[in-house]
């Protein structure tokens, strides 16, 4: 990250504290007229920093966070443009090019639409928009993998605090669509409500991408490696794409490894001894990607440290690997996270398990936490298993035969 200079740091957060303590807008944006040309993208992020270092709940940061945006808006300053980035297929090239869709479904249909409806009345305007409505929701899609692959990247080089505020706005912009969508959906309909849902989704999606585009990508241009992108890429199509087609191939120059690579025969020779049994590492490896779930690691200073199993059952990233676990979680739900993990670490629980059918995927999952300890019970880490269980509630009777 840049070195930034204490005293403009202490203005922005001077500027920063003015806002979250109720000060006006017109007020805090003349406070920074006169005291910035420009400000450096890591400047506001790092105050806002800052704020949480200082007790800020990440909850309360994220409902300032437009307001921070509309201040040092037109005076962040603008960095060459990565040329890489420019590259089809490219995970920024494809947030940017879901980001033009996504503007223009908003200003050049959903918008013109409903001022339409406002003056005719047309039910054949309003199913247009709840069509719009519907593509609009598919960012969930676009905020997913942002939130899966690119929020551990930040917190992999300790940027820390975009992802929480940015995750948990990601959120209230997944309600105000499903607010609006509802809204349309009223008999008898509401003129004001669905006017008001639409225009407060149409806004805060049309923020985000300004957030996306002049304040997260060029942070993290800043210290991602071609491989980190490269991970980024492979990684997309776990989730999809929101109304685009499936991105070109895209593969960076990586640097060739110097270490001698791994042959079968390598695997092969090297044994593990269990308490029954050896298995060699390429026996080991095949069958932890057989088992019918998946597999999380979390080690006992609470870092991911391993992917496994056989099912993909959630979404996840390599960049993952190394960060806090507690970094993969929106605010709203690390008090938990950290309930359970404090529970293992000092010895009041040893499993815990939770099931539940989420709207989105149709399936009945079965999420079981276990604290693996050695023999002397020290704590070693934690292990987590997910499984998807729809098929399973449904056997009855008995089968034994092929």
């Amino acid at each position: 990250m840049k070195n930034l200079s204490k005293e403009r740091q202490d203005a922005i957060l001077k500027i920063l504290h003015f806002i979250q303590d109720g000060g006006d807008f017109s007020t805090a944006k003349k406070m920074f007229e006169k005291e910035f040309d420009q400000v450096d993208v890591a400047e506001i992020t790092a105050a806002e920093r800052e704020l949480i270092a200082q007790g800020l709940d990440p909850r309360q940061i994220q409902y300032l966070c437009n307001v921070h945006a509309d201040v040092f808006k037109g005076s962040i300053k603008e960095n060459d443009e990565n040329p890489d980035f420019l590259i089809p297929g490219h995970p920024v090239y494809t947030i940017k090019q879901e980001n033009v869709v996504i503007k223009s479904l908003i200003e050049d249909y959903l918008l013109p639409n409903l001022k339409k409806w406002e003056e005719t009345n047309y039910d054949s305007t309003l199913d247009k928009i709840k069509h719009a409505l519907a593509d609009l929701a598919t960012l969930d899609k676009h905020y997913a993998r942002k939130e899966v692959s690119l929020f551990p990247l930040m917190n992999k080089y300790d940027i820390t605090a975009p992802p929480q505020v940015m995750w948990g706005v990601d959120d209230e912009i997944r309600g105000y669509i499903r607010n609006a969508q509802n809204a349309v959906d009223e008999i008898p309909a509401n003129k004001d409500k669905i006017k008001d849902t639409i225009e407060k989704a149409s806004h805060e999606v049309l923020e985000m991408i300004f957030k996306e585009e002049k304040i997260m990508i060029p942070m993290i241009d800043e210290v991602a490696t071609p491989e980190d992108w490269y991970n980024v890429k492979q990684e997309e199509t776990q989730i999809g794409y929101t109304l685009i087609n499936p991105p070109m191939n895209w593969k960076p120059d990586l640097p060739k490894r110097a270490e001698r690579p791994i042959s079968v025969n390598n695997l092969r020779s090297f044994f593990i001894n269990f308490k029954e049994g050896a298995l060699n590492l390429e026996q080991l490896s095949a069958i932890l990607d057989l088992l019918p779930f998946a597999l999380t690691f979390i080690d006992e200073n609470d870092k991911v440290a391993y992917f496994g199993g056989g099912a993909n059952i959630y979404p996840h990233s390599k960049n993952a690997i190394g960060n806090s676990v507690f970094s993969c979680h929106t605010a709203t739900s690390r008090p938990l996270i950290e309930k359970i993990f404090n529970d293992f670490h000092t010895g009041k629980r040893d499993e815990i398990e939770y099931w539940f059918t989420p709207k989105k995927m149709g399936k009945t999952l079965y999420l079981r936490y276990y604290a693996v300890r050695d023999e002397e019970g020290k704590y070693l880490g934690c292990l987590e298993v997910a499984e998807d269980i729809t098929k399973i509630k449904q056997l009855t009777g008995e089968k034994k035969s092929l």
